[in-house]
């Protein structure tokens, strides 16, 4: 394949991905509603563990416990992509979700390495935000405008958290924030930044595809 052709190719690509926006957006709102419930429920297992059994939880059942968040809505994401591309008769493994694979990889890939490297939950709830932000930032060529607006908020609330969470959340005499606190912190963000993402897509997603309808067909 020569160069020329190569470019074609991946212009192709980004147009296709650009002209399913509407679609990646309508697939990722019930993702987004899932991560988001999901969070919360991580949170009220840790609440429910400091508070009422008195067993409060260590750094190694934190990240635990958010890994398993982290599965299960991968797994919801799998679903609705494959029922996605199922209805519109399209292959699971696409050009464009190859693409945006590689395009999230090294974000996603740097940030499950460095959670095995880092121990302080803390730590770990800023290294997410930071890399999960970056990694929707690297899609910005192909994905929804809302996306993109998604990805900055993550990325920007975890280099805000870096620089402020010691006077904000450590409590005088301790060390660090609490797992508990530190998952309030996931829950507020990873929940609440999602739930407001997916209300969001779904208020305004009809008015954007309408608005799009225009430019695909051109």
């Amino acid at each position: 394949m020569t160069e020329s052709d190569y470019a074609s190719q991946q212009l192709r690509v980004i147009r296709s991905l650009m002209e399913r926006a509407t679609i990646y957006r309508s697939l990722s709102a019930p993702t987004a509603l899932v991560g988001g419930l999901l969070s919360f429920g991580g949170f009220a297992t840790a609440y429910y563990s400091a508070e009422y059994l008195r067993e409060p939880f260590s750094a190694r059942e934190f990240l635990v416990l958010w890994l398993v968040i982290l599965v299960l809505t991968c797994f919801a994401n799998t679903l609705f992509l494959w029922r996605g591309s199922a209805q519109r008769g399209d292959p699971f493994f696409s050009p464009g979700m190859k693409s945006a694979l590689l395009s999230v990889a090294p974000a996603f890939v740097s940030a499950a390495i460095l959670s095995f490297m880092i121990h302080r939950p803390i730590h770990l709830a800023i290294l997410w935000m930071a890399f999960y932000g970056i990694g929707l930032l690297a899609t910005q060529q192909f994905a929804p405008r809302s996306l993109i607006v998604l990805g900055t908020t993550f990325f920007l609330t975890g280099c805000a958290l870096l620089v402020s969470w010691k006077p904000l959340f450590m409590p005088p005499g301790h060390p660090e924030p609490s797992a508990l606190v530190v998952s309030g912190i996931m829950a507020a963000t990873f929940g609440g930044y999602h739930l407001v993402y997916a209300v969001a897509v779904w208020a305004l997603g009809e008015e954007r595809a309408e608005a799009s309808s225009p430019a695909t067909g051109s």
